[in-house]
């Protein structure tokens, strides 16, 4: 059979809901060189056996392509495949000057801002993509003599980063815990997420305790955009993991990122995070108790905004990069009642955060991305 074939016959599994079938039909397409098909396969058995699909994806007809290299490479470093920093870092920049524009992307989220690095790959996305540079509010300054040793810079600084260790900047409570973590995410990351995910911002709901699902209240009134597994890429998954590392969870009990965009006058009244098994049924059965939240803050608020812990007397202000870790319940799932908590309401500007909630087991979300090989 020819990819049209194969294409046509994985089209007619899937209608019919038979989803491995469609698989095995795309897996095929893939093997004669079509690029969409085998990624989709590739992604598909990702969360049983990234090794597999590494595999996959080295004997397909298009694995010489630069894009199929690049997902290549994302499957098997989040998979523990490709787990060598320094191998990482070189494939990465070896795919942007292959015209690999999401590898350049990538670089940067590793970068920091004001390094002679940042700036040197930073030209790169302004000459290849000026538009999505110009989003991204990228300048370079880097000159032509010096793009040598920014090159190996740009590979030590990368190497460095992929290992990084996180450690609390401060701790704010140590009963619940409340810890704090500074400079988790960068300007240019902070701006990245926000420009990326700003169009699925929907108004944020709350649980309605009656029927288990969502609803519009006054109790929260910001905006939110879940970022589903089709809308994750590299960046969301190191922010994934990144909060899995520093809340010693696994990736997959995680829920999805949340976007959250907050208006001047929008809040969060007080609330707990953690589940109630009877009234929030339906939430439950999704990876069980929410056991911690990690919310990150992707601008500085000058006046306002404050999440606020009432029974703790605790304020902490919004600051670009940082986020704040606590616990909603305890190790057999029982509420904790300290960490009641709310988002204060701006004075005259958006409050942009992303949060986190992790769960007691693996959830859809997590079983999607991640599956069971993960350790963390």
């Amino acid at each position: 059979m020819n990819i049209e074939q194969c294409i046509n016959s994985a089209n007619e599994a899937h209608s019919s809901g038979n989803t491995d079938e469609a698989m095995l039909w795309l897996k095929q397409a893939g093997e004669l060189g079509d690029i969409n098909a085998a990624l989709d396969y590739a992604y598909y058995k990702s969360g049983e056996n990234p090794n597999e699909s590494v595999a996959f994806l080295d004997g397909v007809g298009c694995a010489d392509n630069p894009v199929v290299q690049f997902h290549k490479l994302l499957i098997g470093y989040f998979g523990d495949v490709a787990w060598n920093p320094k191998f990482v870092a070189q494939t990465l920049l070896s795919l942007g000057e292959e015209g690999v524009i999401e590898a350049y992307l990538v670089t940067l989220s590793y970068l920091s801002v004001e390094s002679s690095a940042f700036s040197y790959i930073a030209g790169k996305v302004c000459h290849l993509a000026p538009n999505i540079s110009s989003q991204l509010k990228l300048t370079s300054e880097v000159s032509v003599s010096t793009a040598l040793s920014a090159h190996q810079q740009t590979v030590d600084e990368l190497s460095s980063a992929l290992i990084r260790v996180y450690e609390p900047s401060k701790v704010l409570d140590k009963s619940l815990p409340i810890e704090v973590y500074e400079s988790i995410l960068s300007e240019y990351e902070c701006r990245y997420l926000i420009t990326k995910f700003n169009a699925l911002l929907k108004p944020s709901m709350v649980v309605d305790p009656v029927t288990g699902r969502g609803k519009i209240d006054s109790v929260r009134t910001s905006y939110v955009a879940v970022i589903e597994p089709t809308h994750c890429d590299w960046i969301t998954r190191k922010l994934d993991k990144t909060i899995s590392q520093i809340t010693h969870t696994l990736r997959q009990n995680g829920e999805a990122l949340n976007l959250l965009r907050y208006s001047p006058g929008q809040q969060y009244k007080p609330h707990y995070d953690g589940l109630n098994e009877i009234n929030d049924a339906l939430m439950f059965k999704d990876g069980k108790q929410r056991i911690k939240t990690a919310l990150v803050y992707l601008n500085t608020i000058s006046e306002g905004g404050e999440t606020l812990f009432p029974k703790l007397d605790i304020r902490i202000a919004p600051k670009s990069g940082t986020m704040v870790v606590f616990s909603n319940s305890d190790e057999n799932g029982k509420l904790l009642l300290n960490s009641y908590h709310a988002g204060a309401p701006t004075v005259s500007e958006n409050k942009w955060l992303v949060t986190k909630w992790i769960r007691e087991c693996t959830t859809m979300y997590g079983n999607l991305i991640y599956g069971t090989y993960t350790k963390g």
